[in-house]
């Protein structure tokens, strides 16, 4: 038995880096969805899905779908909209699906050094649309088909602007080199 002076260590085998890191990325996907507001023609768009891009790029395999999904759903929570939660938890879990998957193979060709190239911008695609179709179902299940019906247009811009900040941001991370200097240290 331990002594109330000890440590409690995690254990054996338990990622503490990894977990810290996939939580960072939650709380990336959450302030850049909840408090990062950019004016358009129909309303406004955030930079959370360049965010949820980003993680699941960068984390392994189920990691980033969970930093996605919580950052999402937390990100409803704080805005206010918890009608919301669970819908986005999926359909933010889901966005992230392509990208890890897309890793999982190029992981295994020893070609995941950078988060822009080729294959991940392919999945910029389907990731598009289950944000589009995912949106559309939830409003067409929360609000009623003609009110999703008539903001299915705007929901075209959301992922738009996530992919403008991803490879932005994308281009500036591989040029520091991330995924082969700083990650493997912090994922140890």
């Amino acid at each position: 038995m331990k002594n109330s002076g000890e440590l409690v260590t995690a254990k054996k085998g338990t990622n503490i880096k990894l977990i810290t890191v996939t939580a960072m990325f939650a709380a990336l996907v959450t302030v850049a969805t909840a408090f990062i507001k950019i004016p358009s023609a129909f309303g406004y768009a955030h930079p959370g899905d360049s965010m949820v891009y980003l993680a699941a790029c960068v984390l392994p395999g189920p990691y980033g779908i969970i930093a996605s999904s919580i950052g999402g759903a937390l990100a409803d929570l704080i805005a206010g909209y918890p009608q919301w939660i669970l819908p986005t938890f999926i359909i933010k879990g889901l966005n992230a699906v392509p990208f890890v998957m897309c890793r999982y193979f190029l992981k295994k060709a020893g070609k995941d050094e950078r988060i822009i190239n080729i294959p991940n911008l392919l999945m910029l695609l389907p990731t598009t649309f289950v944000t589009v179709f995912g949106y559309f179902i939830g409003n067409g299940l929360l609000y009623g088909w003609g009110g999703a019906i008539a903001e299915l247009a705007m929901w075209w811009l959301q992922p738009s602007v996530g992919t403008i900040i991803f490879i932005a941001m994308g281009l500036g991370l591989d040029a520091l080199k991330f995924k082969q200097k700083m990650l493997p240290n912090l994922l140890r």
